[in-house]
C-alpha cells in the first residue's frame, strides 16, 4: 500500500462508517454487505452470503478468489456490525483530525474488514487462495456464526482475525477461553419478621457460591472467575425463595476446564443453607485461542518481516474473546489484531490511527509471502 492507495482507502472508510450497523438492525448490516459485495467485483473476487440460523441476523458474508476450494491459504475473518444505537451516527460524524480518524466502528471493525481487501490485492492470487469471513454478528457473540466460520478454519492453512491491534500497536497472540453458567437457587419464602426461621433462603446461598468461587481465582494458573446477580429476591422483609447468577470462568489451559466442573459440582452439592436446591444451566463455551505449535513459526515470521520492514513487533496475551477463539476450537493456526491500530472501542470516541494503516498492510502481505514459503 501507498499514500496514494491509502486516500483511497480512507475514504472507503468513510463510505462504510456512515452506513451505521448496529448487530440488531439487519438493514444496516446488509448495507455493510452489499458495500462489500461491490468491493470484491472490483477486485474481480467471488462472493456468496452465509445463511444464519436466526432471523434475529443478518446472514454473513465469504469472500474468495475461488469460492468452493477445498482448501484456503489464508483465511480473513472480520466483522461488519457494530455496538452503536441507530441514529448515534449523527452525534459522530466521520472526522479526520491530523493523524486521528473519529467514527462510529471505524477501528472495530470495519477498519479491519476493509484492509482485507487492500492485502488480498497485494498478493499473487494466482498462487494462493484466500477468504474473506465478514460476520454479521460478532459484537453480540456469533452465536449463530460458529459453525460456518469453524467450517471455512477447517479448510484454512492460517486465519488472521482482523481486529484492531491495541493502543500500541500490539497484535493478540493468544486469547483466553471461556465456559458461562446460569445457576439457579431455590429456598423458601417466609416473613423476614414474623417467622424468618421458616425460611431457607436462596439469596444466602447464592451469596455462599459466589465467596467460594471467587476463593478459586488463580492468576498463576491462568483461571479466573466472575459471578454476577441476575436475580434476588423479592423485598427486604421477604425470605428469598428464588436467587439466579451467571458465572463466568476465564481459562488458558484445558485443565481448568475439569477444575471448574469438580468445584461447580462440590459446591452445588453441598449447600451452607439446608433446604435450598440448584440448577446449573450451561450458557456459553469457547476454547482458547492458543496454538502451541505454530505460534513460534508465525511470531518468527513476523519478527522477520517486521525487521526488514523497520516495523516494531509488539505481542499481548488477551483475555477477551474474538472470532479467533472459533477460528482456533477448528485447529487452525490463528493470529489477531491484524487490522490498524485504534481506541476507544464501543465508545463514541473510537478512533483510527492513520499512519498505522500503511505499515499494517504491507507488514500482513510480507508475512503471508513468507508463511506461504514454509511447508505446510
Amino acid at each position: 500500500m501507498n499514500n496514494e492507495q491509502l486516500e483511497i482507502f480512507l475514504d472507503e472508510l468513510k463510505e462504510l462508517t456512515d452506513i451505521e450497523s448496529p448487530t440488531t438492525d439487519i438493514d444496516g448490516v446488509n448495507l455493510v454487505a452489499e458495500w462489500f459485495i461491490k468491493k470484491a467485483e472490483t477486485q474481480g473476487l467471488q462472493h456468496k452470503r452465509i445463511p444464519m440460523t436466526s432471523d434475529k441476523v443478518a446472514p454473513g458474508l465469504f469472500i474468495s478468489n475461488r469460492l468452493d476450494a477445498e482448501k484456503f491459504d489464508i483465511l480473513f475473518v472480520a466483522h461488519m456490525d457494530t455496538v452503536f444505537p441507530l441514529e448515534t451516527g449523527k452525534d459522530v460524524p466521520f472526522t479526520r483530525k491530523e493523524e486521528r480518524i473519529n467514527a462510529l466502528g471505524v477501528i472495530d471493525d470495519k477498519s479491519g474488514a476493509l484492509l482485507s481487501f487492500y492485502i488480498a490485492r497485494e498478493l499473487d492470487l494466482s498462487k494462493y487462495t484466500i477468504g474473506i469471513y465478514l460476520n454479521s454478528h460478532e459484537e453480540n457473540g456469533s452465536l449463530y456464526a460458529k459453525e460456518s466460520i469453524r467450517e471455512y478454519a477447517r479448510k484454512a492453512r492460517y486465519c488472521f482475525v482482523m481486529e484492531p491491534a491495541r493502543e500500541d500497536g500490539s497484535m493478540v497472540s493468544t486469547r483466553k477461553g471461556m465456559v458461562t453458567y446460569q445457576i439457579e437457587f431455590h429456598g423458601v419464602a417466609a416473613h423476614a419478621g414474623n417467622c424468618p426461621e421458616r425460611g431457607r433462603s436462596a439469596l444466602v446461598e447464592a451469596a455462599h457460591f459466589i465467596t467460594e468461587f471467587y476463593q478459586l481465582n488463580d492468576f498463576d494458573a491462568g483461571h479466573t472467575f466472575n459471578c454476577v446477580m441476575t436475580h434476588g429476591g423479592s423485598g427486604h422483609n421477604v425470605i428469598a425463595d428464588y436467587a439466579a447468577l451467571m458465572i463466568e470462568m476465564r481459562y488458558k489451559k484445558s485443565s481448568s476446564i475439569e477444575f471448574f466442573e469438580q468445584h461447580l459440582q462440590r459446591v452445588l452439592e453441598n449447600p451452607l443453607v439446608e433446604g435450598v436446591t440448584s440448577t446449573k444451566t450451561l450458557i456459553n463455551k469457547e476454547s482458547p485461542m492458543i496454538d502451541e505449535k505454530y505460534l513460534p513459526l508465525i511470531k518468527k515470521v513476523f519478527d522477520e518481516v517486521g525487521e526488514k520492514l523497520a516495523i516494531p513487533i509488539k505481542w499481548v496475551d488477551a483475555g477477551g474473546l474474538s472470532d479467533g477463539n472459533i477460528a482456533a476450537s477448528a485447529g487452525c493456526p490463528t493470529i489477531d489484531g491484524l487490522g490498524p491500530t485504534g481506541g476507544n472501542m464501543h465508545a463514541k470516541t473510537e478512533y483510527l490511527e492513520i499512519n498505522s494503516v500503511i505499515p499494517k498492510c504491507n507488514l500482513v502481505v510480507g508475512v503471508i509471502n513468507a508463511l506461504m514459503s514454509h511447508p505446510a
